[in-house]
């Protein structure tokens, strides 16, 4: 059907586009056929929370790469294997709730809303064989395998309120630049949220007639998944001076999102519209393999110097991924309303991650306790997309990579104190930003108890990491840009259960 109403009212009110930036709506189009790999995509598989996998290590903040003897070493610094004496199974239950209270911005009159997502997980899983070796200089020789969880994405939002522009405004983009994929302005046309007026390759939008209007819109989130990875480690202990170790990771990903973004016209401000629905779905799957070294020194009796080197992660990862859009306008007193859905998407392609690298000192108070300290450092915009026969896109995408994102730095302090067979532990940890001075650090704060005997220990962890982060709905380069600002809470509650054999 053609929407011939609109000839008269979109001749007088429609100018063409201007020549504006025509790379970057070429770079919208063709990320958008690769479901827009970006700069969230390569942050999302290389920000790790790494040894926070069991009670103790959460509990005292994440800092136990120089002390050792915890089974979430595997991921961080693998020579703390070494000070194991005895063969060891831990099991690490998990609640990780995610709150977050979401507002849209530039509209003074937006309420926040709070969602949470999260529930019971696995944070690790494993064992530990203890062995000594026949070389008297050699006090012991350990081999570990298991789980940790180093990644949750986990997450639900939803924000509401009224602004100006319309996600029509990137669908125009897209089909103007390059035609109609079939995800996006595909899609929008089919369902007659743009259309072409003249019948001249040229295309249109209920929105063009009143560009001033602001619009009545809203968008619910649901993030699912997370990044288990399953780590083969070697240490051994020279001479209870020097330990080293290694680790072979093998990361597996499961994400998966859900977008509902709705726009309306309440007020009747746009002519023909009433209301829009888009919707994407996105699940990804995939694996990696990493690299770990590290060494540990006692230069003395109650003093640990730890060093540990990550190589870059390898992922071959897949995306599955559909969108559809449903329509609604009035034409001569007639309502209308439009459906469509475009076909299922799968693209494979490969992410490099940054090198890591994590310097850590403890110090053993007798039989008190201790205090231990970490310092991770990370370049985010070393990340890298290998998207295969998409060379000019991909020279794009890792371009952006490396102008948005910088070096990193995390630090994590923690302690323990010992009572007969009881643990009390604390920790911070102050977390830079992979935007650099553009955004601020962000803190975390960690409690735990724990309980040791002879055969069996119990270990109780709590985190809360609070942070700020900004969420784009759409983009677009020439049209207003709504954003959101969310303030997200990570809850994080570990309960370790370990025999000793």
């Amino acid at each position: 059907m053609i929407r011939a109403g609109q000839h008269f009212l979109m001749n007088q009110k429609i100018t063409q586009m201007n020549n504006r930036t025509f790379g970057f709506l070429l770079l919208l189009f063709l990320t958008s056929a690769l479901h827009a790999q970006n700069v969230n995509d390569a942050l999302r598989y290389s920000v790790f929370d790494l040894g926070l996998s069991t009670g103790r290590a959460l509990g005292s903040g994440g800092a136990m790469g120089a002390l050792g003897a915890d089974f979430s070493v595997l991921s961080t610094n693998p020579a703390g294997l070494g000070w194991y004496r005895k063969s060891e199974f831990i099991f690490t239950p998990a609640v990780s709730p995610t709150l977050t209270q979401s507002r849209l911005n530039d509209d003074e009159n937006a309420r926040v809303f709070e969602d949470s997502r999260g529930g019971f997980n696995i944070a690790s899983l494993g064992t530990i064989v203890a062995g000594q070796p026949r070389n008297s200089n050699w006090t012991t020789f350990n081999f570990g395998i298991g789980v940790n969880r180093i990644a949750d994405f986990n997450q639900k939002f939803f924000f509401d309120g009224r602004t100006r522009g319309s996600i029509t405004d990137r669908f125009l983009e897209l089909a103007n630049s390059d035609g109609l994929d079939d995800f996006e302005a595909g899609v929008a046309f089919d369902a007659f949220a743009i259309y072409d007026a003249n019948n001249d390759g040229f295309y249109n939008s209920d929105f063009e007639l009143a560009p001033n209007a602001r619009v009545q819109k809203d968008q619910l989130v649901t993030s699912r998944g997370s990044m288990n990875e399953l780590a083969f480690s070697l240490a051994g202990n020279y001479n209870e001076r020097v330990l080293i170790g290694m680790t072979i990771g093998v990361p597996f990903v499961n994400f998966s999102e859900e977008k509902v973004y709705r726009e309306s016209d309440p007020n009747d401000d746009i002519p023909f519209f009433n209301r829009l629905e888009y919707t994407e779905n996105v699940t990804t799957t995939g694996t990696g393999i990493n690299f770990k070294a590290g060494i540990i020194v006692r230069p003395h009796q109650a003093v640990r110097l730890g060093m540990a080197v990550h190589s870059p992660t390898a992922f071959r990862l897949s995306d599955s991924y559909r969108s559809s859009m449903g329509y609604e306008y009035t034409e001569d007193g007639q309502r209308f309303s439009e459906r469509a859905n475009s076909p299922d998407g799968l693209f494979e392609y490969r992410l490099r991650t940054p090198w890591r690298f994590i310097g850590s000192a403890g110090l053993i108070i007798g039989k008190v306790g201790f205090i231990s300290a970490e310092l991770e450092q990370v370049n985010y915009s070393r990340n890298r997309f290998d998207f295969g026969s998409f060379v000019d896109t991909e020279r794009e995408v890792n371009d952006n990579i490396k102008s948005a994102l910088s070096a990193a730095t995390h630090l994590r302090i923690g302690g323990e104190l010992a009572y007969e067979v009881f643990r009390f532990r604390g920790g911070i940890g102050i977390h830079g930003s992979a935007f650099g001075s553009d955004d601020p650090t962000s803190t975390s704060f960690s409690l735990g108890l724990g309980l040791r005997e002879r055969s069996f220990f119990m270990d109780l962890g709590y985190r809360r990491h609070s942070f700020r982060e900004f969420y784009y709905p759409y983009l677009t380069s020439q049209a207003p840009q709504p954003s959101a600002t969310n303030e997200v809470t990570r809850n994080q509650v570990l309960l370790s259960f370990g025999f000793k054999f």
